[in-house]
C-alpha cells in the first residue's frame, strides 16, 4: 500500500479556507493540539513553512476567541 500527500507546497492562494478547513472542520474547530492537527496535515498534504505558518496564525485566532468566550 502506497500513502499519497498531495502536494501543496507550490500553491499560492489561500489552501487553508479553500482546501483544508472544508476536510478538517472537525478536527481544526475541535481540536485541543496544535501539534496533532499539523501532525495529521503533514501526513496527508506537503505544505510549505509560510502555508505551516498560516495555519497556525488561524489555530491561534480561533483558540483566543475561544478563551474569551469561555471567560
Amino acid at each position: 500500500m502506497q500513502i499519497i500527500k498531495i502536494n501543496f507546497s507550490k500553491i499560492k492562494s489561500d489552501i487553508f479556507y479553500q482546501h483544508i478547513y472544508p476536510l478538517y472542520t472537525k478536527e481544526f474547530l475541535f481540536g485541543q493540539d496544535l501539534e496533532t492537527f499539523i501532525f495529521l496535515l503533514e501526513a496527508n498534504f506537503i505544505l510549505s513553512d509560510i502555508q505551516k505558518e498560516y495555519i497556525v496564525e488561524h489555530w491561534n485566532s480561533k483558540t483566543e476567541l475561544t478563551e474569551k468566550v469561555n471567560i
